[in-house]
C-alpha cells in the first residue's frame, strides 16, 4: 500500500510525517483496512474530535497561548515552536497541580513526572485539526510560522493600536493586528506557575459549546450540544446510542448512526474472523474456540445487517468520502461470500486483504512461525467511532462546567 500526500507548508508536512511514523509502527495499522470507512463516520457524526485528544480544555488552553505568544518577540518559526513547547511542559504540570489527583489524560505528565523530558505529539499537534474545525485558529496555515510573522506584526505596530482589538477599525486591520486566535477570554496567565484546573469553568464550557455548535451545523455533535440532548450523553455507551437518540434526532442523523452501528458490527465479525485465523495458525486454540463462537453469535443476531445489500447501502452512504476502492470492494465481497456460506473462501479473502495492507514480509498471517507461540492476537472491540471516549468526555466536560456557574 502505498500513502500520498499534498504538501502545501512545512505545518502539513511535518503532521503527515507524523502519521506515515505511526502507521509504520508495529501493529499500528489495522490489519485489514478497515478505518477509513470507520474514520468517515467519525467525522460526519463527530467531526474536530480524534481518539489522541484527551479532554476538552486544551482547545481553550492552546489558542490562549498562541494569541499570548503573538505578543512575544520571536525571531522565526523554530524559536516559535520551543516557546510553544516550553509553555506546554509549564502548563501540564500546572493541570497536574491543578487537577485531583490521579486525573488521567493530562498530555505529558507521565513523561514530566519520570523526567524523561515531553511527549512527542503534544497539544499542538494533537488538538490542531480540531482547533481548525472549530474555527479557533486559522485554517491550513504553518501554526509556528504564523506566530513568528504576528510577533513582528505586533512589535511593529504602534503600541496605541496594541491590546485594543476589540475596538479595530480598518487602519487596523491594515497592520494585520486582527484577532486571528479565537478565545474565551479566559486569562490563563501563560507567565504564572499558579494550578490550573483541567475541568472547564462556566465560561469555558458556554464558549466552546457555542463554537463548536456554530461550526460543525448538520452534525450529530452540534445538534447534541445544541438540543441538550449532551447533558444525558454520559448514560450511554455507542452500542446503545440508540435509546437516547431514536425519537429524538432528526432522521439523517439516525440513519447516520444506525448505519455506523451496522458497519461496527460487520467490521466486528471480519475482525474476530482475522483473531480466529491468527489465534488457529500461533496454536492458541481456546481464544480461537472463543472468537469462532463470538462470530457464530454476532452472525446469527444480526444477519440481517449483513446481506451484500444491507452492505452495500453503507458503502454508497460513505461513496464520496472513501476515495479508496479496495476497502469498499473487499467488504461486499465479504458479505457475498457470507451470504453464500463460503467461509473458507471469507478466510482467504482476509489472509489476502491483510497481504495487501502490510506486505508479504509484514502479514502475522503469512508469517505465523515468526510470532509467539500460543500466545492469542488481542480481543477485537466493534467500533465506537470515539464516542466511548473523546466524545463522552467532551460532552460530559461541558456538561459539568456549565453546572460550575
Amino acid at each position: 500500500m502505498e500513502i500520498g500526500f499534498v504538501s502545501f507548508n512545512q505545518e502539513a508536512l511535518n503532521r503527515a510525517n507524523k502519521v506515515m511514523k505511526l502507521l509504520q509502527g508495529q501493529g499500528a495499522i489495522d490489519e485489514l483496512g478497515l478505518g477509513r470507512i470507520r474514520d468517515a463516520f467519525s467525522n460526519m457524526m463527530f467531526p474536530g474530535l480524534s481518539t489522541l485528544q484527551t479532554h476538552a480544555k486544551y482547545f481553550l488552553l492552546m489558542p490562549a497561548l498562541y494569541s499570548y505568544l503573538e505578543k512575544c518577540r520571536i525571531s522565526d518559526s523554530r524559536e516559535a515552536r520551543a516557546k510553544v513547547r516550553e509553555n506546554e511542559v509549564i502548563f501540564t504540570q500546572r493541570l497536574v497541580d491543578g487537577s485531583p489527583e490521579g486525573t488521567n489524560g493530562i498530555i505529558g505528565a507521565d513523561t514530566l513526572r519520570s523526567r524523561n523530558g515531553y511527549v512527542k505529539y503534544d497539544p499542538a499537534y494533537v488538538y490542531h485539526a480540531g482547533m481548525e474545525t472549530y474555527h479557533l485558529i486559522p485554517h491550513s496555515v504553518n501554526i509556528y510560522s504564523l506566530l513568528a510573522e504576528r510577533s513582528a506584526l505586533y512589535l511593529e505596530t504602534p503600541r496605541k493600536h496594541r491590546g485594543n482589538e476589540d475596538m479595530i477599525e480598518d487602519s487596523d486591520d491594515l497592520t494585520g493586528n486582527r484577532q486571528i486566535f479565537k478565545t474565551c477570554g479566559e486569562n490563563y496567565n501563560f507567565n504564572s506557575k499558579e494550578p490550573l484546573s483541567i475541568a472547564l469553568n462556566h465560561k469555558e464550557a458556554v464558549f466552546l459549546k457555542q463554537q463548536i455548535i456554530a461550526t460543525t451545523s448538520g452534525s450529530l455533535l452540534s445538534y447534541l450540544l445544541d438540543s441538550g440532548l449532551y447533558e444525558k450523553a454520559n448514560n450511554y455507551y455507542f452500542d446503545n446510542l440508540d435509546l437516547l437518540l431514536r425519537n429524538n434526532v432528526p432522521d439523517n442523523l439516525y440513519r447516520t448512526y444506525r448505519l455506523a452501528l451496522r458497519y461496527s458490527r460487520f467490521a466486528y465479525l471480519l475482525r474476530l474472523r482475522y483473531a480466529m485465523l491468527y489465534d488457529t495458525l500461533v496454536g492458541a486454540t481456546e481464544a480461537a474456540e472463543k472468537e469462532y463462537g463470538e462470530f457464530n453469535r454476532i452472525f446469527t443476531e444480526y444477519a440481517d445487517e449483513f446481506t451484500p445489500e444491507s452492505i452495500d447501502e453503507i458503502i454508497r452512504f460513505v461513496s464520496k468520502r472513501v476515495t479508496e476502492e479496495s476497502c469498499k470492494l473487499f467488504i461486499i465481497k465479504c458479505a457475498c461470500l457470507m451470504k453464500e456460506g463460503n467461509f473458507d473462501e471469507l478466510d482467504c479473502q482476509i489472509q489476502l486483504r491483510e497481504k495487501t495492507i502490510k506486505g508479504r514480509k509484514r502479514s502475522k498471517l503469512l508469517n505465523y512461525l515468526e510470532l509467539p507461540k500460543g500466545k492469542p492476537f488481542d480481543s477485537p472491540q466493534p467500533m465506537a467511532f470515539r464516542w466511548n471516549t473523546i466524545v463522552r468526555t467532551v460532552l460530559s466536560e461541558i456538561k459539568e462546567g456549565m453546572i460550575n456557574e
